[in-house]
């Protein structure tokens, strides 16, 4: 956005005078090129200038459609030429605030609308819940009997469990009947064999309980969802298009729904032919980005906000409802990092404010959860919202310890972080979370990983001296004693720049505390300087 500061007109010959044009400014008109003395240092409102649309809006952005003179010999003119200045960033303008000043046509177009159709299925989602109780759906999982598609990481069992969750996290979704269905391959036009096809046709047509079908894999191509729908008579989905459901659902900020929109575009991309299509998506394409971009600006400068105020960061990520928030919620005890047992509860990145053992405050950030099958593009579109892990000093993963599919969930989340530009040396603790479960995996077959119940508070406080450690490493922060007169501003001043680990009294006398406080080089200097050496 940005502040009209002037903007230039033409007006048609004006008698002997021959004025090609002037300048107005929001107040006083500030030059004429021209040799017509007669306008010279008149302000608009002299020549009684009106403008046909508001030029300038109650937060002071503008625009001009048309204006008009009402002089003799003048006519309607147009906007020839604008001059803006850029609205200074406010030092304490927050991602909220910038959110209120884009634009909502971006995200309810109803032109854009029209090319949707069926490629995004929340929509028929809230259509179909409105016609009855529940929206009747079935799993089917299939799985690659042999060959190099076959996998050996997991089981159809465990992909099967997951589908039926994933699926039913959509609002009014009724899983009504599941199948692992085992396939030669992926690439066929109806996927699976004639006879197997023939069985699940007869099956789907014959009941009334069955509104769709969601076959989980990564992406079907159009031509297979076509067949599909064709064959079956009922709508077909596969996981990115069930993922968008999820994620249009949770959504709750104007940031998330901007990714959303642009995590939509890569689908229907590959659904839509026609070249108008096209170039309308490519257009909305290139203003989602700009719009995130400057929300990820702003993210960079509370970013760099946290840095100059020496507030380390500590990310949180890990597989979705492996207790993330959670477990955010038993370290910094803040109401607004409530935990759900559902998938993707957390789309908004959050920050939540707490204490270290040694009293040093640092911020620990909730991010969107992750998962297996979901293409790239996909992960792409919430590029902002994981930018935070990788400039975090620390990042926190945290695991499903009741998961039958621990390994994997470790393995997909390790894969993520490997595919974001997180340096190298930035330390990763592990938290093998939900250990208070009976499903839990055996802590002998847990290695190097910290055992923590987030719901129980339990293995807390050892998670919290490890994160410390390596806060402390990687800021160059040292642990330091002194003993202090008691109530003195020295204290006083150690315990608003870094928070104290340790505060006591001497008890052989009263006038001196002993303190321990976390403080850098700088900070121990600035101390030095200020108090002198104790």
């Amino acid at each position: 956005m940005a502040h009209l500061r002037k903007f230039t007109v033409c007006l048609p010959n004006l008698g002997n005078a021959f004025l090609r044009k002037f300048t107005f400014s929001p107040k006083k008109y500030v030059c004429i090129l021209s040799n017509s003395s007669w306008f010279y240092g008149r302000t608009y409102e002299n020549i009684n200038c009106k403008v046909s649309s508001s030029v300038f809006s109650k937060k002071g952005y503008g625009y001009v459609n048309k204006c008009v003179v009402n002089m003799s010999n003048t006519r309607k003119f147009s906007l020839t030429n604008c001059i803006y200045k850029k609205r200074k960033q406010s030092k304490e303008e927050t991602v909220a605030e910038l959110e209120e000043d884009i634009d909502d046509s971006l995200l309810e177009d109803p032109y854009f609308e029209s090319i949707r159709d069926d490629s995004r299925i929340f929509g028929f989602f809230e259509s179909e819940a409105r016609k009855s109780k529940g929206i009747g759906t079935l799993v089917l999982q299939p799985w690659v009997k042999w060959g190099a598609s076959k996998r050996t990481d997991t089981s159809g069992q465990l992909l099967l469990d997951e589908a039926v969750a994933l699926v039913a996290t959509l609002p009014g979704v009724q899983v009504v009947a599941k199948e692992i269905v085992p396939v030669k391959s992926m690439d066929k036009k109806f996927i699976f064999g004639s006879g197997t096809l023939e069985r699940l046709v007869s099956q789907v047509r014959g009941s009334r309980d069955i509104s769709c079908i969601f076959i989980s894999v990564e992406m079907l191509k159009r031509g297979q969802i076509i067949a599909l729908e064709e064959a079956f008579g009922r709508k077909v989905l596969d996981r990115y298009s069930v993922v968008l459901g999820i994620f249009r659902h949770h959504a709750q900020t104007k940031e998330a729904r901007l990714q959303i929109a642009l995590a939509e575009l890569p689908y229907m991309r590959k659904r839509l032919f026609g070249e108008k299509e096209h170039l309308m998506i490519i257009e909305r394409e290139k203003h989602l980005k700009t719009a995130l971009d400057k929300l990820a600006a702003v993210r960079a400068i509370i970013r760099k906000r946290r840095t100059k105020n020496s507030l380390p960061s500590v990310a949180v990520v890990g597989y979705t409802n492996s207790g993330k928030t959670s477990l955010i919620h038993a370290i910094t005890k803040d109401v607004r990092a409530e935990g759900k047992d559902q998938l993707f509860a957390t789309l908004d990145v959050t920050a939540h404010g707490g204490r270290l053992p040694c009293g040093l405050k640092v911020v620990f950030i909730d991010t969107v959860g992750f998962i297996q099958n979901i293409p790239t593009e996909l992960v792409a579109s919430f590029k902002a919202t994981l930018e935070d892990a990788v400039y975090s000093n620390v990042v926190v993963h945290v695991r499903d310890a009741s998961h039958p599919d621990y390994e994997l969930q470790g393995t997909t989340v390790n894969q993520t972080l490997n595919s974001l530009p997180l340096p190298k040396d930035t330390p990763v603790i592990t938290v093998a979370n939900k250990m208070d479960l009976e499903t839990a995996k055996p802590k002998e077959e847990l290695k190097g990983v910290h055992l923590v119940s987030a719901l129980k508070g339990q293995g807390i406080e050892e998670l919290l001296y490890d994160v410390e450690k390596e806060v402390l490493r990687v800021t160059g922060r040292k642990m330091w004693r002194f003993s202090l007169p008691t109530g003195s501003y020295e204290i006083q001043w150690l315990r608003s720049a870094t928070g104290l680990a340790h505060e006591e009294v001497d008890e052989a006398d009263p006038q001196t505390t002993r303190v321990m406080a976390v403080l850098t080089d700088q900070e121990l200097a600035t101390f030095h300087r200020n108090f002198g050496k104790q």
